[in-house]
């Protein structure tokens, strides 16, 4: 099965969080297990942070395909104008910052914005 951008870029990333953390230990013999535990969850963050990015976009929910007929609002079921991609920051519960780059919506009928429309 041949890999994808996103899954050799994941592995590329996970080499570098195995190297960053050998090296680090190499520097710091006399680490506690918190602060060893601490500076893996802070290297594998980065990599957590970057894989749920790159799988939301690859959601079928990321594009509003064009003459989707489903396109309606969650709140009260109105037409949704499709309003061109927006990005959007999020922050993952590690802390790491994430942006994603979607379509977004507003309800014709109640004013509700949508990102991603559904």
């Amino acid at each position: 099965m041949k890999k994808g951008k996103a899954e050799e870029e994941w592995e590329k990333l996970s080499e570098e969080v195995i190297a960053g953390t050998s090296a680090w230990r190499e520097k710091h013999p006399k680490a506690t297990m918190r602060e060893i535990e601490e500076e893996i969850d802070k290297r594998l963050s980065v990599m957590r942070a970057r894989m749920i990015a790159d799988t939301a976009m690859k959601s079928g929910s990321a594009e509003w395909e064009a003459g989707e007929k489903e396109a309606v609002c969650p709140e009260c079921g109105g037409e949704l104008l499709k309003k061109g991609k927006k990005k959007r920051k999020l922050e993952t519960r590690e802390g790491q910052e994430i942006e994603l780059e979607r379509e977004y919506g507003i309800c014709l009928r109640c004013g509700h914005g949508i990102f991603p429309p559904r």
